[in-house]
């Protein structure tokens, strides 16, 4: 975490050979695959991948403070990616598991505002997922690369 490796190098280099799959046809997808790409790649496209990423992601938002008045201030944001680890080579899958990642925010009075906390949440659980999909390939990279 502050700078030091947790995986092996010949697992980095396995990370770098991951092709990231468009991700949804949405704004949110998109974010998601670019965060991917950014903490697997290096920001970087795949050059002759051997491993290709796929996944399925839902987005879930529940209202969690509701005031007197009916109106929500609160709301839980949860990402849920259904992680498929395809070798290209084979088209096997290789890896097949389930991430997700959670956050939050307020609403505040003003729209503006409220649209912002939301668009920030979204962007928070994004790079959470990321980081946990990250994690998640490289422990199976170096299982693999050692078993």
């Amino acid at each position: 975490m502050y700078g030091v490796r947790s995986t092996s190098e010949q697992a980095e280099a396995l990370l770098g050979s991951v092709a990231i799959a468009p991700i949804r046809d949405d704004r949110t997808g998109q974010i998601l695959r670019n965060d991917l790409i950014d903490k697997i790649s290096g920001g970087r496209s795949a050059q002759n991948p051997r491993y290709r990423l796929d996944v399925d992601l839902e987005t879930l938002e529940l209202g969690g403070l509701i005031e007197t008045d009916a109106s929500i201030t609160r709301y839980t944001v949860t990402f849920r990616g259904k992680l498929r680890l395809v070798d290209v080579a084979s088209g096997q899958v290789v890896m097949n598991e389930l991430a997700r990642a959670t956050t939050a925010y307020s609403v505040p009075a003003s729209e503006y505002a409220a649209i912002t906390a939301q668009q920030d949440a979204y962007r928070r659980a994004s790079d959470q997922l990321a980081n946990e999909i990250r994690a998640r390939i490289a422990s199976f990279l170096e299982t693999r690369r050692n078993g």
